[in-house]
């Protein structure tokens, strides 16, 4: 079957190109993806797959299904549909039509991939002995939580194992990256407000300047706490805004910074929650200020699934040649919601490469662009997933009888 996907990938290869193409040029921004929904809606239905547009509190969601047999498992896919706000500067014919938005994560190419995959397996239906779920997920790059947003609608519910896709400009199309293990690290967000005493400038002993005390905080942040975690753990924190001050004349009542915190390890997420909180309220005091600090917490790491990762491995080195897999040695500290799923089932998330003499520029870029020969072999693979999957079904039942749902899923 394995030849088959890959001739029916290379037939559809155009027409994939052409809806990457449409995707790019109309980018939706999170919670507003109405248009891109209805598209991606509409192609699963005329692939003959059952389609339903999920309206959520962050945005409409878009899941299609390969139902097989309910008794078999249920392996599913997430792609992300969200734009950033950000002007798209290349030259291209595809280039976004809507001023401000623009798809430079590749949410488009995952979009693309993701559909394709479902055309592709739609197309040997008869032969799949193994249930897909296709889950096109809204406010990925927002706060709000897609993910979440669409977990509280349970669609994680029956799904044993899930992957997702992410580009990869560094690495040249045809190549995958996989990793074993923390992929991404989870991403915190903080606010912490000092608050002092304002007065005239020229009167310094007069007050408590919370800008200083701000200051004095934010060395701690970066020096001292570092000094408390274990080396060999990592993580970082960064203060992105500062905002105090209404005059050169006058000594600052309120300072707001913002920053995020990120880790790869439960334990080290909370040891570094609870010394900013420690370190801040005592370096205030010792100042006479006070401190208020929240807290948005963001997704956990993504901690890829060794047996997943090793079919990904050698499936992708049957399809686009050993050559092409790329072992990722080092995590990244950026954050994906895609974490969120893995509470319910084991996953993966696969680095695609997209990268090529004009698309090497980076991700959140003005220029950002893929390679479009990466579409080919991302459809192939993720196909191959599936009959790997289901050539393997009775080891892959018995690995996932021993994986712990959360509460009120299927175990």
């Amino acid at each position: 079957m394995i030849e088959q996907i890959i001739k029916k990938t290379e037939e559809l290869e155009s027409h994939l190109i052409s809806i990457r193409r449409y995707l790019h040029q109309n980018p939706e921004l999170s919670s507003r993806e109405i248009n891109t929904a209805n598209y991606i809606h509409k192609k699963l239905f005329e692939a003959g797959l059952e389609s339903c547009i999920l309206n959520t509190t962050v945005g409409p969601a878009v899941i299609g299904h390969l139902k097989i047999d309910d008794t078999k498992e249920t392996i599913a896919f997430r792609a992300d549909m969200d734009a950033l706000p950000l002007n798209d500067c290349k030259i291209k014919a595809y280039a976004s039509k809507n001023q401000g938005i623009m798809h430079a994560c590749g949410h488009d190419f995952n979009m693309t991939c993701i559909l394709g995959t479902a055309l592709v397996l739609a197309s040997v239906k008869k032969e799949l002995d193994v249930n897909i779920k296709f889950i096109f997920q809204p406010s990925e790059e927002s706060s709000v939580g897609g993910s979440e947003a669409l977990i509280r609608e349970k669609v994680m519910d029956g799904v044993d194992v899930i992957w997702t896709i992410h580009a990869q400009p560094s690495l040249q199309a045809g190549k995958i990256g996989i990793r074993y293990g923390p992929i991404t690290s989870s991403t915190d967000a903080f606010t912490i407000m000092v608050r002092g005493k304002g007065g005239h400038s020229a009167r310094p002993n007069r007050t408590v300047d919370a800008i200083y005390v701000a200051n004095q905080v934010i060395s701690c942040l970066y020096s001292s706490i570092p000094r408390s975690i274990d080396p060999l753990n990592p993580f970082v924190i960064s203060v992105g805004q500062i905002h105090a001050g209404t005059a050169p004349n006058i000594i600052a009542e309120t300072c707001e910074m913002q920053g995020t915190a990120r880790a790869f390890d439960s334990e080290v997420r909370e040891k570094v929650h609870d010394l900013i909180k420690k370190r801040a309220y005592t370096i205030a005091q010792a100042y006479d200020a006070a401190v208020d600090i929240k807290w948005e917490l963001g997704p956990p790491p993504v901690i890829n699934d060794r047996i997943l990762t090793y079919l990904t491995q050698t499936t992708a080195a049957s399809i686009i040649g050993e050559d092409n897999v790329v072992k990722i040695q080092k995590p990244s500290m950026g954050a994906e919601d895609f974490s969120r799923y893995l509470k319910y089932a084991p996953g993966m998330l696969v680095r695609i490469g997209t990268g090529g003499e004009e698309t090497s520029y980076p991700l959140h870029s003005s220029m950002f662009d893929v390679d479009e020969r990466a579409i080919l072999h991302t459809v192939k693979l993720l196909s191959g997933i599936c009959i790997n999957f289901q050539k393997n079904v009775c080891e892959a039942r018995d690995y996932i009888k021993s994986f712990s749902f959360g509460p009120g899923f299927k175990n």
